[in-house]
């Protein structure tokens, strides 16, 4: 796709993603559930499912105390680009949804098709009605359409 600033309609800083305060009550259950996991898996005499639940436990911290970068988003006439690196072409997109939950903002979008079928793109500070009324003059709108595990993100804060 070309990148020409004449294509860009509308573009922003945002964070990559949603960063959630985690008291320290987060992290003991989390250590507790952890701690239950490895006892399961050393009951049922699994290392493989030992082995995954350190990796799980590991990832999560990982993820969970990762600072999100500022990332520049630009809604062009062909798709959306994050980035300049990630470019979600409007012809892979079957539709897209606004959701907003607390401090949290993003829009959704369904992919059809591919190994990732979905993905958020962070609003930011941005007008989410602005944003979704240019999308909307190049895919169709869905919103209510969340997915299980935007929930979880959300009830875990992860």
């Amino acid at each position: 796709m070309s990148n020409t600033k004449n294509s860009i309609i509308y573009s922003y800083q945002a964070l990559e993603f949603d960063k959630y305060h985690k008291s320290p009550t987060w992290y003991i259950m989390f250590s507790v559930i952890f701690v239950l996991l490895l006892i399961y898996a050393i009951i049922t005499q699994s290392p493989i499912t030992f082995i995954v639940f350190i990796l799980l436990f590991v990832v999560t911290l990982l993820i969970s105390t990762k600072e999100p970068k500022e990332i520049l988003v630009e809604i062009t006439k062909n798709g959306i680009n994050l980035d300049q690196r990630t470019t979600f072409r409007y012809q892979d997109i079957d539709s897209f949804g606004v959701f907003i939950r607390d401090d949290i903002r993003f829009i959704s979008i369904y992919l059809t098709e591919g190994m990732m079928r979905y993905a958020r793109i962070p609003l930011g500070k941005e007008n989410p009605d602005d944003i979704a009324d240019i999308l909307e003059q190049y895919i169709p709108r869905e919103d209510g359409k969340e997915r299980f595990i935007d929930t979880i993100d959300h009830i875990l804060k992860i």
